[in-house]
């Protein structure tokens, strides 16, 4: 059974992201906005690793958190991580091109202090909490920030699947530290999401496939057009067999797989499968995946904007046989 459960929208309203992922995400984001840090602590401390992981997410993404968080409690390692990962997450809103793209030098002076100050937020909770998977995920989103050597970036991600295998953001922060804009090359990024999505099967991980395709994507228009902060990518990229033939295959080994079962980031496989299926013309699977995605469960990425989800499921529709 699904966990969460929205009331339907009217027929004639426009569908709306879906902001959270779960009640008690909401509830997180309402408490922390709240400073109400007895009730988010109860909330972040979820049984569940995988729930757990994606709150953390949410708090991490909490409009200013960081100059209040670590007031709450005290020399706790939960709030310094928190303060960390809200750190880097401002920060890279100042390099949305990575190491390729150019910037300001008062933005310069900026992500320096911000990635700074996130380091010792972060080095600190993994030396003194070196079992805990959520440090190790941001310690893998530091490395890319601080461009450190990729056999770096490689050690931290070997000490996180040491704890937990499949977990989701550890995997996503370690695609993204080997995309071409962070140091690395869309080789490295294709060879890591499928060895991944081999490794884990009946997971979310092989989702990993269709996120190596947009970066990939995203890396060939930058190279078209490096100086145009509004690029488009180009939807003709999926069509080729080659292509189509690797989201399948990841495809069967995640949601469709016989031991997936659907958790709370379940939808975040959805979307980006169903963003590649449409665009490679896998009108029927692609329609399946709109049809699980409603107008409850769509999210800000792979999408960007709502009026490119509705012509994405439009064209899915329309192409139908």
């Amino acid at each position: 059974m699904w966990p969460f459960k929205k009331e339907s929208a009217a027929e004639e309203e426009a569908p709306e992201f879906c902001r959270f992922l779960d009640e008690d995400a909401e509830r997180l984001r309402d408490a922390l906005r709240k400073r109400d840090w007895e009730t988010a602590r109860g909330i972040l401390g979820a049984t569940d690793p995988e729930t757990r992981s994606y709150y953390f997410s949410v708090a991490a993404s909490t409009y200013g958190i960081e100059r209040w968080i670590t007031g709450a409690e005290p020399g706790a390692a939960l709030p310094l991580l928190i303060r960390g990962a809200a750190l880097l997450t401002s920060a890279w809103e100042l390099r949305p091109d990575g190491w390729t793209g150019r910037i300001s030098d008062a933005a310069a002076e900026l992500w320096t202090r911000w990635v700074s100050q996130a380091a010792a937020c972060i080095d600190e909770v993994t030396t003194r909490e070196p079992g805990w998977a959520d440090a190790w995920t941001w310690s893998i989103a530091l490395s890319r920030s601080l461009g450190l050597p990729l056999d770096e970036r490689w050690r931290r991600f070997h000490r996180l699947i040491e704890i937990e295998p499949d977990h989701w953001y550890g995997h996503e922060q370690m695609l993204l530290a080997l995309t071409p804009k962070w140091g690395g090359s869309s080789e490295a990024v294709f060879d890591f999401a499928r060895t991944r999505a081999a490794a884990c099967p009946g997971t979310h991980i092989p989702a990993l496939v269709a996120l190596a395709h947009r970066e990939h994507n995203a890396h060939l228009s930058a190279v078209r057009e490096p100086d145009n902060p509004d690029r488009s990518l180009e939807l003709t990229y999926y069509e080729p067999t080659e292509i189509t033939d690797d989201l399948w295959e990841a495809a069967q080994l995640s949601f469709w797989h016989d031991d997936y079962e659907t958790t709370v980031l379940t939808p975040i496989v959805w979307n980006n499968f169903a963003y590649a299926f449409a665009w490679g013309d896998f009108h029927k699977p692609a329609w399946a995946l709109f049809d699980s995605i409603g107008e409850d469960w769509i999210t800000r990425s792979p999408w960007g904007d709502v009026e490119f989800f509705l012509r994405s499921r439009d064209y899915t529709r329309d192409n139908l046989e």
